[in-house]
């Protein structure tokens, strides 16, 4: 079967990298315009999985993908890579004196920061939504940063190699589905994505399932907060574990923890696999 798959294009984007990485050549890549869009076609079953991106080294958690994880609590993680991320300056012109604006994800913009300071000083800096789309706006007195597959693939010339602040830079991507698709999977990961919501004005509910968690001897890699986007002081909480939902100590302690918060969500237990980028 071939799968169809949504990832946040158009292409040439990291996250079309991310998709060829994880399933080949044989799968039908459709691009979306957003991250939202992209997971939104998932959840309606438009396409068999998608792929976003979730977290980055630099600039951390993508929050639109987990916003919006929330909201489709049928979708669950399958299989997590990590991706080098190597930006390039991408434009017709030959001095960066000719250069009056940059385009690019505002992620992108800022992983460069240092180097657009440094080399192009004052130039305006204009957000897109994706480092493909930025593409686009190249002109005459405008580049974009995007990939050099992604320059390669529209016939662009690179100004500049490996813009990017820091050379380790990567982007943890997710490829989420409603169904198991289990052709594509690796052998159970040691790895579980949760969220959950607290019960309101009930003191003390966060430390009890932190506590859960370490009566078990379970790691939290990861916990952070996004507003409920409802009440000012309203959150919720993400978090990865150390360890899939089928080791006993883990499925216990969600197990207590679903009995003490509002609602919880097992976003998905995987195995995290590395790009050579």
């Amino acid at each position: 079967m071939i799968l169809r798959v949504a990832f946040l294009g158009p292409s040439g984007t990291y996250a079309e990298e991310a998709t060829l990485a994880l399933l080949g050549n044989e799968c039908e890549r459709l691009a979306h315009p957003s991250i939202q869009g992209t997971l939104r076609a998932a959840a309606a079953g438009e396409v068999d999985c998608a792929v976003v991106p979730v977290e980055n080294a630099v600039e951390g958690t993508v929050s639109a993908t987990l916003d919006t994880l929330w909201l489709y609590p049928q979708l669950r993680v399958r299989r997590a890579l990590v991706l080098p991320v190597r930006h390039c300056l991408i434009g017709p012109v030959q001095h960066l004196t000719d250069i009056q604006a940059v385009y690019s994800h505002p992620q992108a913009l800022a992983q460069c920061q240092g180097w657009l300071e440094e080399h192009l000083g004052a130039v305006e800096r204009i957000p897109t939504a994706s480092t493909s789309e930025a593409l686009r706006h190249i002109g005459a007195h405008t580049a974009a940063i995007a990939s050099e597959r992604a320059a390669r693939l529209h016939g662009l010339r690179v100004i500049f190699r490996a813009i990017n602040d820091h050379p380790d830079n990567c982007t943890r991507f997710w490829l989420v589905s409603e169904k198991p698709l289990t052709e594509t999977l690796p052998p159970p990961g040691g790895c579980t994505s949760i969220a959950f919501a607290l019960r309101r004005n009930q003191p003390g509910v966060l430390h009890e399932v932190l506590s859960i968690f370490a009566r078990h001897r379970i790691n939290l890699a990861k916990i952070e907060s996004r507003p409920t986007k409802k009440v000012i002081g309203e959150y919720l909480f993400f978090a990865d574990l150390e360890g899939g939902v089928e080791a006993e100590p883990v499925n216990t302690a969600l197990r207590q923890v679903a009995a003490v918060v509002a609602e919880l969500n097992i976003l998905g237990s995987y195995a995290v696999e590395q790009s050579g980028g």
